[in-house]
């Protein structure tokens, strides 16, 4: 698909050279992300003017948009002084995450070019480890006093509603903002002016801590289909909280996260492009080294078996079925597990049952590809005893391999490791490594 950016940038440029004023009517007409997608593709000398001609909250909008490392570039490109206008716009986690990737020198500029007010914001923000809650909260939050009423709580929403992250609900706290209700924009508008907060708030507010884990804090958004979570202290004061637009983000980076070390990558820390070249080789090298390792010790039990290979050459045509349906399965299994693993489908209870279905429906798959070997094995050599063999050994193998497949990734989270380093690569090893075994110690017992 053409993209905005490719047909508009160089009529934006030509326009801009002559009439700056027109692009930035142009830009406040367009979507934030097309903005940014435009000012990504400028040159490095006009994209700094490009995104300093929006107004600060517009141009907020638009470096929100903007992927993380060239925000980082951009910035730093406009000088503090410009871009402080702009940072001081942005949402409050938003802000906090952005000073966070600066370098140190320049980071510590802009915050002391800043209002002191967003200056305490950041500082209170970035004090949070990467992966907590803590990390993806706003403290834009609307909060009002359990003694209003709904009318003055309408009134508060209309006048400082604009600077909060939701409008949706709204946080009712007493003294020293100690969370004791919240209640919907729905139920204001619907109730009598009159009427106490206090008296149409729902007390059992769902919370969380700023120390749990993001995946925890989307987990809850899910469960009771909320738009927003309050982040309390371990006194229940409201700290901040965090909206379902944030977690989408998190949740899509612990996918990515689970799909690289699934695949044998140590996860990436930023976009394909914003990578550099010998951090793609630090991340990736590990574990092609340890799977090229492992790879010899599946090299040397071919030699274990020296005398069956030169009684029955044969053998070897089939090998590559034994240990690709082998590793499949396992394959199979792992993502399956993983998976339910992640959403709570499946936990360290469940090992017993997940172990016993796996062994039933990796022999039901095993038979079904014996089936077919035996029938390929018999009209390839007409040889009974190996099509046998190869039978056998595919039914071993499919179910060893559906069972190492689920029960690694089970073993993993009781250690309290990531199962998603289960990757497949490395079981689909381990389970080239036993199928030779098998193969060919049946072989020996079979034909010789």
């Amino acid at each position: 698909m053409m993209r905005l950016s490719h047909l508009m940038l160089p009529d934006i440029e030509q326009a801009f050279a002559g009439d700056p004023e027109s692009v930035r009517e142009l830009f406040e007409d367009l979507h934030a992300e097309d903005v940014a997608d435009i000012i990504e593709r400028a040159p490095p000398h006009l994209a700094p003017e490009l995104l300093a001609a929006l107004s600060a909250e517009r141009a907020a909008d638009v470096l929100e948009c903007i992927e993380p490392y060239r925000q980082v570039d951009l910035v730093q490109r406009m000088g503090v002084t410009r871009a402080v206008v702009i940072i001081e716009e942005m949402a409050s986690d938003e802000r906090a995450d952005f000073v966070a990737e600066l370098p140190h020198t320049f980071a510590e500029s802009l915050l002391a070019a800043m209002d002191p007010e967003d200056r305490a914001d950041v500082r209170s923000l970035v004090q949070w480890e990467d992966g907590t809650v803590g990390a993806v909260m706003t403290t834009d939050t609307l909060t009002v006093s359990v003694e209003m009423t709904v009318r003055e709580v309408i009134e508060r929403v209309r006048t400082v509603g604009e600077e909060a992250e939701t409008v949706y609900y709204v946080y009712v706290v007493a003294g020293d903002d100690k969370l004791v209700g919240v209640v919907s924009l729905r139920d204001l508008i619907l109730c009598k002016d009159d009427q106490a907060v206090a008296a149409i708030m729902v007390e059992d507010v769902k919370s969380i801590g700023p120390n749990e884990d993001q995946e925890e804090a989307a987990t809850l958004i899910q469960h009771y289909d909320l738009i927003a979570l309050p982040v309390v202290d371990a006194a229940y004061r409201l700290l901040g909280l965090v909206t379902i637009d944030d977690l989408v983000d998190v949740i899509a980076e612990e996918a990515t996260e689970d799909m690289h070390r699934m695949a044998a990558v140590q996860p990436l820390d930023d976009s394909y492009f914003g990578t550099g070249f010998w951090t793609f080789v630090a991340k990736r090298a590990p574990w092609l080294v340890v799977l090229f390792i492992g790879g010899q010790f599946t090299a040397n039990a071919m030699t274990w078996f020296d005398d069956v290979i030169k009684e029955t050459a044969v053998l070897v045509l089939f090998l590559p079925l034994v240990i690709s349906s082998g590793g499949n399965s396992g394959s199979q299994s792992a993502a399956i597990i993983i998976r339910a693993l992640a959403v709570g489908e499946v936990d360290l209870s469940h090992a017993g049952k997940v172990f016993l279905r796996e062994i039933g429906v990796g022999f039901v798959l095993g038979v079904l590809l014996a089936l077919i070997g035996v029938i390929r094995a018999l009209l390839g050599s007409g040889d009974g005893s190996l099509a046998l063999t190869l039978g056998v050994t595919l039914t071993a193998v499919v179910t060893l391999g559906a069972v190492l497949g689920a029960m690694l990734p089970i073993l993993l989270e009781r250690l309290g490791l990531d199962p998603a380093v289960s990757s497949t690569p490395f079981i689909a090893s381990l389970v080239d490594l036993l199928g030779i075994v098998t193969y060919f110690s049946l072989a020996r017992a079979l034909l010789m």
